[in-house]
C-alpha cells in the first residue's frame, strides 16, 4: 500500500499543469454524480411507503346487469367515512374510502351478500293468502302500466334516461322526477328495465324505490317481495360507472353510501314465472332473451 502511494505521487508530479486540471475536474464531476444518486435514493425511499402501507386502488369493473342503489340521481360525497379507514393521502381522486363497503347499518336484520347486495329482512315461511294477493296485485298493476312503454322510444319520450350502461345486456332507465317523489307507485314506476337483444330493446319490467335512503319500502308481499340495496357501486351524474375496490374506493365517480332500497318486478313472461321479484338477473338468465329465444 505504501509503494502504491509513492508511485501515485511520482506520476502526479510528472503530469503537466493542464493534465492535473483535467483530472481534478473529472474527480469533482464523479463525486457530484455519486452525491446526486445517493440523494435520489433517499428521496424515493421516503416518498414511497413499503408494500402494504397504502390503500389499494385496484378497481373491479362494473357489471352490465346490476342496478345501482341510486341516491336520487346523485352519489354520496362520503361524509360518513369512518376515521382511520385509509392512510392519509392514499385515496385516489374521485373515490370515497370506507373501512367496509357495507352500508345501511341502520336496517336491523339486513344481510349483506358477497356480491354487494344488502337484503332487507322479510317474514320467514310461506306468504299468507293476503300477502300473495297483494303481490299479485302489484304485478297486475305494474304490467298494466308497462303496456305503454313496450317501445323504448316511448319511455325516453316520457323522461326515462339510462341509469346504467346503455350498451349493457340489461339497462335500467330512470325517471328522476318520479323517483324524487317516492318511487313506489305502480302507475308511475321510477325505473324501467330493458334488455338489449338481437331484435332491439325489450322491456322486462319495472323497479321501485323505498321512501328514503337506507329505508326499505312497504312490506307488500311478505317473503315474496324482498327489498334490496347495493353497497359497492360507484356513481357519477346519476349513472353507475363502476364498482368499489376491496378497500371501498372508486376509480371514477363516488361510492354510493346513500343508497335507496329497491324492488324489481319482472313482467316479461319468460321471467315472471320463476324470477318475478328477483333482485338481479345473471347473464345466464338473460341469455335466452338476448338471443331472441324467449
Amino acid at each position: 500500500m505504501r509503494r502504491l502511494g509513492q508511485l501515485t505521487r511520482e506520476r502526479w508530479g510528472r503530469l503537466g499543469l493542464p493534465a492535473r486540471l483535467w483530472w481534478t475536474v473529472l474527480g469533482a464531476v464523479g463525486l457530484a454524480a455519486v452525491l446526486v444518486l445517493a440523494a435520489t435514493a433517499v428521496s424515493d425511499a421516503s416518498s414511497h411507503p413499503a408494500p402494504g402501507t397504502a390503500a389499494s386502488s385496484k378497481v373491479t369493473p362494473s357489471g352490465t346487469s346490476s342496478m345501482a342503489g341510486m341516491a336520487m340521481g346523485r352519489a354520496s360525497t362520503g361524509s360518513s367515512v369512518p376515521a382511520g379507514s385509509a392512510p392519509a393521502g392514499s385515496t385516489p381522486t374521485g373515490s370515497t374510502p370506507t373501512g367496509s363497503t357495507t352500508v345501511c347499518g341502520n336496517v336491523k336484520g339486513a344481510t349483506t351478500m358477497a356480491n354487494g347486495m344488502v337484503m332487507a329482512p322479510v317474514p320467514s315461511g310461506n306468504p299468507t293468502v293476503s300477502q300473495q294477493a297483494a303481490a299479485d296485485r302489484l304485478v297486475a298493476e305494474t304490467t298494466a302500466t308497462l303496456a305503454k312503454y313496450t317501445s323504448l322510444s316511448a319511455a325516453t319520450a316520457a323522461g326515462y334516461t339510462p341509469a346504467t350502461n346503455p350498451d349493457g345486456y340489461l339497462v335500467h332507465y330512470a325517471n328522476w322526477g318520479i323517483a324524487k317523489t317516492d318511487g313506489f307507485d305502480p302507475s308511475s314506476p321510477a325505473f324501467l328495465m330493458y334488455a338489449n337483444t338481437v331484435d332491439g330493446p325489450k322491456l322486462l319490467g319495472a323497479m321501485y324505490l323505498g321512501p328514503a335512503p337506507c329505508t326499505p319500502g312497504p312490506d307488500v308481499g311478505g317473503p315474496l317481495t324482498q327489498w334490496h340495496a347495493h353497497d359497492n357501486l360507484c356513481l357519477s351524474d346519476g349513472r353507475v360507472v363502476g364498482k368499489t375496490s376491496s378497500s371501498g374506493t372508486c376509480a371514477a365517480g363516488v361510492h354510493n353510501t346513500n343508497t335507496y332500497f329497491m324492488l324489481h318486478v319482472w313482467t316479461e313472461p319468460s321471467l315472471a314465472s320463476t324470477h318475478q321479484f328477483q333482485p338481479d338477473l345473471t347473464r345466464a338468465e338473460l341469455a335466452p332473451i338476448i338471443r331472441g329465444q324467449a
